[in-house]
């Protein structure tokens, strides 16, 4: 009797453990669900802060691959939804010390994206491997 008593013992004890560890696994999730919803809530409230600041005239300087382009935050929101939507509205990247976002890329086709930004079409000539 005495071996099953000290069996139950064991099972009770790791059946507490197990439920301990469990209890710190939720608990851990649920501070980082909260500090997830956190996060977005500041994000949204920069992206509207940003919003209705219309600051869409402002000169934006891209440093794209070592080659500089010039635009306007207007040209580079005109697609909601994009990458250069997210960096501009976040308020979670800024310029460098130069005033350039940097943009770790092929500059070879950025000045054809800027059209496209620009006038909504893919420019006449390029290949079709191109335009994709």
């Amino acid at each position: 009797m005495e071996g099953v008593l000290c069996e139950y013992t064991a099972v009770d004890v790791a059946f507490s453990q197990f439920i301990n560890r469990l209890t710190d696994i939720q608990d851990s999730a649920q501070l980082n669900w909260t500090q997830f919803k956190q996060h977005r809530a500041n994000l949204e409230r920069n992206i509207a802060q940003h919003v209705t600041a219309g600051s869409s005239h402002k000169k934006v300087s891209l440093d794209i691959g070592g080659t500089n382009f010039n635009t306007t935050e207007e040209t580079l929101l005109k697609q909601k939804d994009t990458f250069f939507w997210a960096m501009l509205r976040s308020g979670e990247w800024q310029p460098d010390s130069t005033g350039q976002y940097f943009i770790d890329r092929s500059p070879h086709m950025f000045g054809v994206i800027l059209d496209y930004l620009r006038d909504g079409q893919v420019r006449e000539g390029l290949s079709e491997a191109s335009k994709r």
